[in-house]
């Protein structure tokens, strides 16, 4: 258990730092297009210590601009679990907004922020999970198509709980820029 949680948050120090250019106008170009699960695999743990690894065969993320200028929808297809997720920035604030809805009644809502590498961090409040918890998500970029999301969730007192989940999404080819 600890050595999977290590292996993905090792993950988040080692990525190679991008080239050094300017963000582009639109700043979820780098999500754009179709992801799945490298190797199938994800992992959570539900239960504050029992390690789960799952495999997803046919997951699929596809991500696309929406009709305003800053903001990406992100439809997913997990096999028996479905939803999308609305990321929107606000240029004045530089705040991400999340909105999202997976299954029957996993509604999502939350703010966080893009670093100058284009890498995601959110906090996000589920309907789901227990009151006055949260979750932290970072989606980290190993590459241009490949990046890593990890989720920890935290209680009302802002202590982790030792349930995460996360997984390495690679660009499927057929959408490889």
């Amino acid at each position: 258990m600890i050595l999977a949680r290590l292996a993905l948050l090792a993950a988040f120090l080692t990525a190679p730092a991008l080239a050094e250019e300017e963000h582009e106008a639109y700043p979820f170009e780098r999500f754009e297009g179709s992801w799945t699960l490298k190797d199938d695999r994800f992992e959570q743990i539900w239960d504050g210590a029992t390690l789960q690894t799952l495999s997803i065969p046919g997951h699929r993320t596809d991500c696309a601009r929406v009709n305003t200028g800053m903001t990406i929808l992100c439809q997913e297809d997990a096999v028996d679990f479905k939803g999308h997720i609305l990321w929107a920035l606000d240029q004045n604030s530089g705040t991400v907004a999340h909105l999202s809805h997976f299954g029957t009644s996993r509604l999502g809502d939350g703010t966080g922020s893009l670093d100058d590498k284009g890498n995601l961090t959110l906090s996000i409040r589920f309907s789901d999970e227990p009151e006055g918890t949260y979750r932290v998500y970072r989606h980290v970029w190993l590459s241009d198509d490949a990046y890593v999301m990890f989720s920890t969730q935290y209680d009302s007192r802002g202590q982790a709980t030792g349930n995460w989940y996360g997984g390495t999404f690679v660009r499927i080819e057929d959408n490889a820029k």
